[in-house]
């Protein structure tokens, strides 16, 4: 789930592992899993069994560097949607462990949603995570597709968590600079558990490591990055693109998040340059936990927002 895996992973040569696929995590139940992570599968697992994951039309589209990316469109709608949802899951997880659950809350507010799988992840292709430098791009070729199967118009709302938000995020920022009149029409995105930039979420998980330990990880990192995954680290940053974003953006966050600490959405909210921004910190939360400890709060918040949008 998100980052949650990540501490123990790095160090030494195993930042050259931290950016590999691997589904390990995608094997955990809430049978099997740490105390900590019971609840989110248990959340997860009950979804599955629900109406609103049933009957999913799989896609899938070609990324600008050739790789097969797969994607679960559920149109749920009678009629025309009020909007599509874009669900994007986070590092090392998949779409249905990480956005199913909220898949009733989607179908309750009249949206059809796309859960997609990112590159290296699940039944996409692709070796190397890079973190949101080019699965921002995806992001933007799965809203062209929702068009191309709704209609040019359609209004589209990203929602991802952990580094899914932080993916969002950084589309959101690419998304506003573009000046071709057919681009997708993005209208806000919903940031759960974002980093703000991928080079200080590894130096804050390689914690107490020396300030050399920590300087040689992070050239490894990056050359890793560069070499193998042919991508900048410095475009995995979130709070770079902040300047840059004028959709309606809305933060979440758990209080009691470890693994990615509040101060990351924090800092997101308040260098965020949109006219339209909230941000919903959630008591006793931990990592993507929001929805699992307040639900009821989540939806209100999620559905006020994006009401005021839309309608």
């Amino acid at each position: 789930m998100g980052l949650a895996k990540a501490p123990a992973q790095i160090g030494g040569i195993a930042i050259f592992e931290f950016m590999k696929r691997s589904d390990r995590a995608l094997n955990i139940t809430s049978d099997n899993c740490k105390p900590r992570d019971r609840a989110y599968l248990f959340q997860y697992e009950e979804a599955l069994k629900g109406e609103a994951l049933r009957d999913p039309i799989l896609i899938h589209i070609k990324s600008r560097d050739g790789l097969v990316l797969k994607g679960r469109l559920y149109k749920k709608q009678k009629n025309k949607p009020r909007a599509v949802v874009i669900a994007v899951h986070g590092f090392h997880s998949g779409g249905l462990r990480d956005m199913g659950r909220f898949a009733d809350m989607y179908s309750r507010n009249g949206f059809d949603y796309l859960i997609i799988s990112q590159r290296s992840h699940f039944d996409s292709e692709g070796e190397y995570l890079t973190f949101g430098a080019k699965e921002s791009f995806d992001i933007l070729d799965w809203a062209d597709i929702v068009r191309k199967i709704y209609a040019p118009d359609i209004p589209i709302i990203l929602h991802g968590v952990s580094m899914g938000a932080a993916t969002v995020l950084i589309a959101a920022g690419i998304h506003d600079n573009l000046v071709d009149n057919s681009k997708p029409n993005i209208i806000c995105c919903i940031a759960d558990s974002p980093y703000d930039d991928i080079i200080g979420q590894i130096e804050y998980l390689l914690g107490e490591r020396s300030n050399i330990t920590k300087k040689i990880a992070i050239g490894l990192f990056k050359a890793n990055m560069r070499l193998r995954a042919k991508a900048n680290a410095s475009d995995a940053s979130p709070i770079t693109s902040m300047s840059h974003i004028k959709l309606p953006v809305m933060f979440v966050h758990g209080k009691d998040d470890r693994y990615v600490l509040p101060d990351n959405s924090l800092r997101l909210y308040e260098v965020c340059k949109s006219e339209i921004k909230e941000l919903l910190m959630v008591e006793e939360a931990g990592h993507v936990c929001s929805y699992v400890l307040q639900p009821d709060e989540y939806e209100k918040t999620f559905s006020s927002f994006v009401d005021s949008i839309i309608d």
